[in-house]
């Protein structure tokens, strides 16, 4: 049997809900990237690398709240929805699972291709590694257990790994304050060879890169997997309840999700009050439980954003677009950042700071609705996400869009 006996899902197959809150989770996901393209890596646990000044504070204090941990959490359940949908075009039919087994596999290993490539030519903070390294361990095992069953199994999964990880990091604040450790090994290292590193030439660029992949890859990545898979099944189980799919009506995920943001920001805002008043290392600490005490305030967000690609309107359609072209929207941040950002390019590495880090996300944010708009008029599938489906499937069918449907509905009923 070929990969060709399943094929890529076409346009008017997709399920809306999924690609606007996808869409939105892109562009969330690059206010706290922005600070990784822009500054070393110390900075995302203390904004006095970026800057003196109170706008500083402010922006690092907004970053670490509204956005730090939420839109990854997002992303991640996403993949597990992924793993659902994928896994349907097998249902019915036992002969050929190993066919879809192989499939989902030969997919992640694209993935795969993509994110090393992305990691270490480009980008330390690349995320498809890890999503494809979680895709081909566990998720493909246990995408037909009951939803309830996978939830309780991702937020298991997902709390052991928090706990194995907030826990390494903050026994690592208490050798720094027993003076056995440097505070700049728990900070992401000493900024100078980075801003030596990211504003010299290419060489010297990579050179800095490879060791930071490095470290992400042997050391960073696999204490989180963990908790990468927990998300990952989480979102499985949810897209198996019709909670990420749209199918409990505009009114049940409206409610779900204004009452959840309501609990997640007081939780996130006393969490965060109580860190930076209390702890000896504030920024560290945040950063190793912030993804943790803002569980609620993700799934919050997910349920308001389906509730509003139920309703429909210009919002649920430019962000359904950005959405069915993400994986090449995220390429396109990179592209855009470290050209602006390295020493190579346009030479501003460490020294953009609030609120301008802000501008500068606002201004790719319309370049990816603009973009994205145009693009989905023309073609079915985005440049990087048509060569994930030729790497998966095999398949050289061209990618211009001709006859398909639209992209949402006007307007789905309650």
């Amino acid at each position: 049997m070929t990969s060709t006996a399943f094929q890529p899902c076409r346009v008017g197959e997709r399920l809306p809900a999924l690609d606007v809150l996808r869409g939105f989770a892109l562009l969330g996901i690059l206010v706290p990237n922005v600070v990784a393209f822009s500054h070393p890596l110390a900075a995302l646990t203390d904004p006095a690398i970026i800057g003196p000044g109170w706008w500083n504070r402010f922006g690092h204090d907004l970053t670490s709240t509204v956005f730090a941990g939420k839109f990854m959490f997002i992303f991640s359940m996403l993949f597990g929805a992924g793993v659902v949908m994928f896994d349907r075009k097998t249902a019915g039919r036992p002969a050929r699972l190993r066919d879809g087994a192989w499939l989902w596999h030969r997919r992640c290993l694209v993935l795969l291709g993509f994110g090393l490539i992305h990691a270490y030519l480009f980008w330390y903070g690349d995320v498809l590694t890890w999503y494809a390294v979680a895709g081909m361990t566990l998720l493909w095992w246990v995408r037909r257990l009951p939803a309830r069953g996978q939830i309780v199994l991702g937020l298991g999964l997902y709390g052991l790994g928090a706990a194995v990880f907030g826990g390494l990091m903050l026994l690592a604040v208490q050798e720094v304050n027993a003076g056995r450790m440097a505070e700049s090994e728990i900070t992401g290292g000493d900024p100078a060879p980075e801003l030596a590193g990211y504003l010299g030439d290419w060489g010297t660029a990579f050179d800095t890169r490879l060791d930071q992949s490095l470290m992400m890859h042997l050391v960073m990545g696999p204490l989180f997997l963990p908790a990468l898979w927990g998300m990952m099944v989480l979102g499985m189980g949810m897209t198996r309840a019709g909670l990420l799919t749209g199918e409990r009506g505009v009114r049940h995920h409206l409610r779900l999700g204004l009452k959840l943001t309501a609990i997640g920001a007081v939780l996130t805002g006393v969490v965060y009050a109580w860190v930076q008043r209390s702890a000896s290392h504030p920024g560290v600490v945040w950063q190793s439980v912030a993804q943790l005490v803002g569980i609620p305030l993700a799934i919050g967000y997910s349920q308001l954003v389906v509730a509003l690609a139920l309703r429909g309107g210009a919002a649920a359609r430019a962000l359904g677009n950005v959405g069915r072209l993400a994986l090449s929207n995220y390429l396109l941040h990179t592209l855009l950042f470290t050209t602006l950002m390295y020493g190579y390019a346009g030479g501003r590495f460490g020294s953009v700071h609030y609120p301008m880090l802000f501008v500068l996300v606002a201004l790719a944010w319309g370049l990816n609705l603009s973009l994205s708009a145009l693009w989905v008029r023309r073609f079915r599938f985005g440049p990087a996400e048509w060569l994930w489906r030729v790497g998966t499937y095999g398949l050289r069918r061209t990618n211009a869009r001709s006859g398909v449907a639209p992209v949402l509905p006007p307007r789905a009923a309650d």
